[in-house]
């Protein structure tokens, strides 16, 4: 009897430190908690929208400027899929798509192919990862280019493409 009941309490013992091993291991940091489409899921306006030249003799270049801003977005779907709508001023509405992956500090967007036309005219590229700002349900992006400025106006005409760094924010709306 008494040998049952030592067996009994290192078998309970046992599983314990198994139960505690297993909780200890899922909240170390090189095994993150999931994170998944529908946790980010929704509608993004554009906040920021600027190239700043590493000239300092020219002015930034703020994209929403050329944008109908009301036409401007991007929705993160829960299947994992995304649209960036967008429209120039004068111009028609376009859609670029694509999937999109999520990480704990990141969400990476990889559009569709045949894209790439649209999303140079944005001066943006194929994967575009975004930094997620959780705290303010924004999401951040900043990338050095070289950028033709004259496609996007007149006050840099003449101006040869230069390099600087483009910046995006996005705020989540609903």
């Amino acid at each position: 009897m008494q040998l049952h009941k030592k067996t009994t309490r290192i078998i309970a013992v046992v599983a314990l430190l198994a139960v505690g091993s297993i909780l200890n291991s899922s909240c170390d940091k090189s095994n993150p908690v999931r994170v998944l489409p529908e946790d980010v899921a929704g509608l993004y306006e554009f906040q920021q929208f600027i190239f700043i030249p590493d000239a300092s003799a020219l002015e930034p270049a703020n994209l929403l400027d050329t944008l109908a801003v009301n036409n401007t977005n991007l929705r993160l779907l829960d299947g994992g899929q995304f649209t960036l709508n967008y429209q120039f001023l004068g111009g028609p509405e376009a859609i670029i798509s694509g999937d999109f992956s999520v990480s704990s500090t990141e969400i990476r967007l990889q559009a569709a192919a045949g894209s790439e036309a649209r999303l140079a005219s944005l001066l943006l590229h194929s994967p575009l990862r975004l930094r997620r700002n959780i705290d303010l349900d924004k999401l951040e992006g900043s990338d050095t280019k070289t950028v033709d400025l004259s496609a996007y106006a007149e006050r840099y005409a003449g101006v040869p493409p230069v390099r600087g760094r483009l910046i995006i924010e996005l705020i989540l709306q609903d």
